[in-house]
């Protein structure tokens, strides 16, 4: 590059101060500082503790059964007939279901019965010749061999009327098994062979089961600190407590598909023991059907009520978190900084969990932004209103009760 020697003639005498500004705006630089301005504290919301009155409930999951069910067999070897339902329908006490072919039974019934006047003419025949015997050797005109032989025929008259009596019983009874009907009122299902095979005892023996419908069982299990709990419960209710539930206590039952429990029941039934290899206690409870709703076979949702609060600690379950340490909440103190708070947990009722240690009624806990609230930092609280139980949305923080076990603890406002 080729320079310009005016150029460079004018603009030689300007350098001197042209580098004395540069200097003096590069000392300048070099002095000045990077302030940090740190961000603003984050927003969460806040409430405090929902104090009120609850119900409190024990939960369980148990399965439903028949109250009763019977397979419908054949008791005679014949050849079915007619099967006089329809596959699935409901039938009445003593309905007909099946017809089992009756001719040879009913000739066995006669040949039975023909037997019964063979052995009561044998027996007036025996009767009138041992009186003749006895009047001819009382005569000497007879022998007591005559006698012993018309006693010995008269005797055996009558073991054979005993004999053909039973004969013409079992046929009858053989007779009126060819006609199946219905044990109880209920539910058929489909039948299982069709008319014109050969049933029976030596063949086929089961043709349907029928499955009463107005009322089912439920069969749940209850561990040992929860069987204990129930125990302590109903022993104050009943004075005279007993080694277990008391067979009035009510319950209540919900499906899969629903979130309340609008099916009412009693428990029923208490196993006598605690089953050592499992460590739970088996019951029965009984519930109306008279929706058919409850169908067995289906898993179902029990629970027992155990008491009242009346000035029961609730927190939304959204506002809890879990660690391994267990449950646990995020606290605003008076300097707006954040608290961890491990909690003692009692009952859920929707959406909110019963606080049974670790917080008080003034406490503010986060219920929105726990994520943004990092222990021993300041946060900017917002105030919102708790919600009333029952309102309440499940949250992730999923905190669990402190009950183990197959019990849940529960529970809802108090009516």
């Amino acid at each position: 590059m080729t320079r310009h020697p005016l150029v460079f003639q004018v603009l030689r005498p300007a350098f001197p101060a042209l580098l004395s500004v540069l200097a003096i705006i590069s000392l300048a630089g070099c002095d000045s500082r990077n302030a940090f301005v740190p961000p603003p504290p984050p927003k969460v919301t806040v409430a405090t503790p929902t104090v009120g009155p609850v119900i409190e409930y024990m939960e369980f999951t148990g399965t439903i059964a028949p109250v009763e069910s019977v397979d419908i067999t054949a008791r005679v070897t014949g050849v079915l007939r007619t099967a006089q339902f329809r596959d699935g329908a409901m039938v009445r006490k003593g309905d007909p279901l099946f017809l089992i072919e009756p001719e040879p039974f009913q000739a066995a019934l006669q040949r039975a019965e023909a037997e019964l006047e063979v052995q009561r003419a044998a027996l007036d025949r025996a009767e009138t010749e041992l009186a003749r015997s006895r009047k001819l050797l009382s005569e000497k005109a007879g022998s007591e061999a005559d006698v012993v032989r018309w006693q010995q025929q008269r005797d055996s008259s009558k073991a054979g009327i005993s004999r053909a009596g039973a004969q013409i019983e079992t046929a009858r009874i053989d007779l009126g098994y060819t006609r199946i009907a219905a044990p109880f009122d209920g539910q058929m299902t489909r039948r299982l062979v069709d008319p014109g095979n050969v049933v029976g005892p030596g063949a086929v023996t089961r043709l349907a089961t029928i499955v009463r419908r107005d009322q089912v069982h439920v069969y749940f299990n209850i561990n040992e600190r929860d069987l204990l709990r129930l125990m302590g419960h109903t022993s104050q209710d009943n004075k005279a407590g007993k080694a277990g539930a008391p067979p009035e206590l009510p319950l209540e039952l919900a499906l899969a598909d629903e979130e309340t429990f609008p099916h009412a029941g009693k428990l029923e039934y208490a196993d006598p023991t605690v089953d050592p290899s499992t460590g739970t206690l088996l019951l029965r409870g009984i519930f109306p059907n008279t929706g058919g709703r409850l169908v067995p076979g289906l898993y179902a949702r029990i629970r027992v009520a155990m008491g009242r609060r009346d000035a029961a600690l609730l927190v939304p379950e959204r506002a809890l978190g879990q660690d391994q340490s267990g449950s646990y909440v995020m606290v605003v103190n008076a300097q707006n900084v954040a608290e961890q708070r491990p909690l003692k947990l009692g009952a859920l009722q929707d959406g909110y969990r019963v606080v049974e240690k670790g917080l008080e009624a003034g406490d503010r806990v986060v219920v929105n932004g726990m994520q943004r609230a990092r222990p021993g930092s300041t946060v900017d609280p917002v105030t919102a209103d708790a919600a009333a139980p029952g309102a309440g949305q499940g949250g992730k923080g999923g905190g669990k009760g402190d009950g183990k076990g197959d019990g849940k603890p529960a529970a809802r406002p108090a009516g």
